[in-house]
């Protein structure tokens, strides 16, 4: 009784925190629905703090540290291709609470590995799977989710603030593990606290998305909500503007019901040619690098010879990757996405290309290790600037766009599902693909692959900024 009574009271404040104004209201729902990809970003920046540890303390090997680095990556594309049925099946808001659960397992075995082996690998495999299948379940439905609700003039701003939180989540690992850079457990314990935060957030403060009940044809239920994320009250009526984002809903819902249609739903240009957009862009982002940085960074910035503490350095990188995040996501509503991919590109090419140098020119001898410490960590922070501007954010922000209302949850399932996949590649390949080429030579396919990125989706990104999804859907119709 007690309970019914203290979550009554609660919905009611959420319900007063929604009578704050129209922007507000959606940059509270916003931010809610984020908080699921904050655990995600930890997820992807725990073995950078950890590695190092375990394999001085716990005698992990190279071949095992790779395995603990990749795992979560090989188990993402389980929880993206679940995220697409559930997105459909369970609606918006039941799916993001739903995706804090196996976070929340595998960070507990994780944190309480046992000290002996093999129990404690088998234990750190099974929660890396966990929180990676964890990871792939929250790709994309804070995306989704915000693209549905968001009004056009802020949907451009707020559809990156999964990237935000992923660079939050990052940040916020790194700066444990140097504060902790001994005690891997502890650091698991403690992120622990973050999905579980997640879920009490979305039970109490997020409403459906409007756009997912018109789907289910609960329309009355999806003025409720619409009423609710917009601030208009209950006696008054919808604006035109308002109800006709429901009626386009609807229409488009209303044109197919079967997994058939679906499938050949895909053979028009609206819905395969952003799906082999988006898989390109995706395909650039992780062979260019980038995640490779982020899941090695201690040893990378250890293994160019400079002088900084690695784990200063991982807090650095998590700073400016944060910083830059944030700074795109309000500068979204001014700046083109094609503009912002362009300017990112070119500029990771730049200082991936100055890190690739500078470890040629150690290899050769020319320079020494350590001799020009400035050099590879400015190139490394500069490269994860650039990339944060857009390859590393941009496309977890369109999957939200780009989609068809009719196959947008499958599609932003399999999409993340094989960017994951991408990055397992990546990952688990950086030790042997190091040996084989050299650091040197590993950083010269990365700057390759970023120039080979750049040109491809100069050719083929559409511009998103200021349109409706239904102008979207035309641009790729051709209309």
């Amino acid at each position: 009784m007690m309970s019914g009574q203290v979550r009554k009271w609660l919905r009611q404040q959420s319900e007063d925190f929604y009578a704050v104004g129209f922007g507000a209201l959606q940059f509270i729902v916003g931010a809610v629905a984020t908080l699921a990809t904050v655990t995600a970003g930890m997820t992807l920046g725990y073995s950078a703090v950890t590695l190092p540890a375990m394999q001085t303390a716990d005698r992990v090997s190279e071949e095992q540290a790779s395995w603990i680095a990749s795992l979560s990556t090989i188990a993402t594309p389980i929880g993206c291709l679940l995220t697409g049925v559930l997105l459909d099946c369970l609606g918006r808001r039941r799916t993001l609470m739903l995706v804090n659960a196996p976070a929340v397992v595998g960070w507990i075995l994780i944190a309480t590995a046992l000290h002996s082996e093999p129990w404690l690998l088998y234990q750190v495999y099974a929660g890396r799977l966990l929180t990676g299948v964890a990871t792939g379940m929250s790709s994309s439905p804070a995306t989704v989710y915000v693209s549905e609700v968001a009004d056009k003039s802020l949907r451009g701003m707020m559809v990156t603030w999964s990237s935000v939180g992923i660079s939050l989540g990052i940040l916020l690992v790194y700066v444990i593990g140097y504060l902790f850079p001994d005690n891997w457990r502890l650091v698991a314990g403690i992120t622990t606290c973050f999905p579980v935060a997640s879920v009490i957030a979305t039970w109490f403060l997020l409403p459906e998305s409007p756009v997912w009940l018109v789907s289910r044809g609960r329309i009355e239920e999806a003025q409720t909500s619409m009423r609710l994320i917009r601030s208009v009250p209950e006696d008054t009526s919808l604006s035109e503007s308002l109800q006709q984002e429901l009626d386009v809903a609807l229409a488009r819902e209303d044109q197919q019901d079967s997994w058939k249609d679906t499938l050949g739903f895909l053979k028009r240009p609206e819905a395969y040619k952003p799906l082999l957009v988006m898989n390109a862009f995706f395909f650039f982002q992780q062979f260019s690098g980038i995640f490779v940085v982020v899941f090695y960074a201690v040893s990378i910035v250890q293994e160019t010879g400079s002088h900084l503490d690695g784990y200063l350095a991982t807090v650095l990188i998590g700073v400016s990757r944060l910083a830059t995040t944030v700074a795109i996501s309000v500068a979204s509503r001014r700046c083109g996405r094609r503009a912002l991919c362009n300017a990112s590109g070119l500029g990771m090419t730049l200082s991936i290309w100055a890190l690739a140098l500078y470890l040629t020119l150690a290899h050769d001898g020319t320079v020494s290790r350590g001799m020009y410490g400035w050099w590879p960590i400015t190139s490394l922070v500069l490269y994860i600037l650039t990339s944060t501007v857009g390859f590393l954010t941009l496309p977890w922000a369109m999957i939200g766009e780009v989609f068809p209302a009719r196959i947008r949850g499958p599609a932003c399932g399999v999409t993340t599902c094989l960017a994951y996949l991408f990055s397992f590649v990546t990952l688990k390949l950086y030790p042997e693909m190091k040996l084989l080429w050299g650091n040197h030579g590993l950083f010269t396919f990365y700057t390759a692959m970023a120039l080979a990125g750049t040109a491809c989706m100069y050719a083929c990104l559409p511009e998103t900024r200021g349109r409706s999804l239904a102008q979207i859907e035309d641009h790729f119709r051709g209309l």
